[in-house]
């Protein structure tokens, strides 16, 4: 929002935001809205208000999903989660929870990694679907491996690491797909007295500020501000087809 914000205010544009987390009412009500194109934040492809943005025929970029023809702007989530991947599976992991927003709205639970997982989140499906692959590449085990999908708040981290090890409490290494998650993860782990990276491994996704008492979270480092940027460039100056994939850092530190 930071980059939307700036590179609008250079152009003189203005900006409405239209926050997915409102009743459907709401938020056809705010779709309805005069405005000349749209940015459409990471969310599933299927979401209704997707559906009526696209259907008013305007200009449209999108952020960490693609719908062609539109524009959009990402970095290489595959690529990504592989190298979180191989970074655990080097150190000696080799039974895993993953920890992960829906693949479709509204599914929770867990499965084991050996269950095809489908779904409209294009991120999420991209990011399993690379830890997948990564670890078949190793020969892992993937019926002792266990995705949890669940809402995006700390709290369902920490339900879902709970749960993850409830299953199979030989799981040494929690993948989380964003910091909030490994955070409400190391908050499960401190109160059943395990120790990171000592007994487990936490990694996470965003490389969002953490307070200096906590532990130095293993993650991968990407910039929301120039990706905000680039996607309202690409709308103002209305370019189709366009896709670009940022640069990103895996930062390795003391979770893992």
């Amino acid at each position: 929002m930071q980059g939307i914000a700036g590179e609008c205010d250079r152009k003189g544009v203005s900006i409405i935001l239209i926050p997915l987390h409102n009743g459907q009412g709401a938020r056809a009500s705010v779709i309805n809205t005069a405005v000349d194109g749209y940015i459409l934040n990471a969310t599933h492809n299927n979401d209704q208000i997707i559906a009526k943005a696209l259907s008013k025929n305007l200009p449209v970029v999108t952020t960490d999903f693609k719908i062609p023809p539109h524009s959009s702007v990402s970095i290489d989530n595959y690529r990504a989660m592989r190298e979180i991947c191989l970074h655990l599976l080097e150190k000696g992991h080799r039974e895993f929870g993953i920890i992960s927003f829906p693949s479709l709205q509204g599914r929770k639970g867990v499965v084991p990694l050996s269950q095809d997982i489908s779904g409209d989140n294009d991120v999420m499906i991209t990011r399993v679907k690379s830890c997948v692959e990564t670890f078949r590449e190793w020969n892992i085990e993937l019926d002792n491996c266990f995705l949890c999908e669940t809402s995006h708040h700390e709290m369902f981290g920490e339900i879902a690491a709970q749960e993850l090890l409830k299953i199979n409490p030989g799981i040494t290494a929690f993948i989380c797909l964003s910091d909030r998650f490994a955070q409400g993860a190391i908050n499960y782990c401190r109160q059943a007295g395990l120790r990171v990276p000592q007994n487990i491994a936490i990694t996470g996704f965003d490389n969002i500020p953490r307070p200096e008492n906590e532990i130095g979270l293993t993650t991968i480092a990407q910039d929301p501000v120039r990706k905000g940027e680039i996607a309202a460039a690409l709308l103002l100056e209305g370019k189709n087809n366009i896709h670009l994939d940022l640069e990103f850092t895996l930062i390795i530190r003391g979770s893992t």
